[in-house]
């Protein structure tokens, strides 16, 4: 690979890895909204899945690459960030248990 194809995957690489930390955080603000809304604490271990992380993450993805006329998302690009997206959310998940 020459220095302009690794600069372009360099930065896809980033932007998806942004996509996926975005998704993390807009995944748990509707989690602690809903529970709030229900009088709920937040407790427990982390109630998301990896096939909730894969439609949150991947969908967004699809949109950012759309947008800047990107090829789509492949297997193992999805994979990565499904689990980006659902380590990152169970992170700030228990995070917020604490605070």
């Amino acid at each position: 690979m020459g220095p302009a194809i690794d600069a372009s995957s360099s930065c896809r690489e980033h932007m998806l890895d942004a996509t996926a930390l975005d998704a993390a955080r807009a995944w748990i603000e509707h989690l602690v909204e809903e529970l709030s809304r229900e009088g709920r604490a937040i407790e427990g271990g982390w109630p998301g899945t990896i096939n909730e992380a894969r439609g949150r993450c991947g969908s967004l993805a699809a949109r950012a690459l759309a947008v800047h006329a990107m090829p789509a998302l492949d297997r193992d690009e999805l994979g990565r960030l499904t689990r980006i997206a659902y380590d990152e959310a169970r992170r700030l998940w228990r995070a917020s248990e604490k605070t």
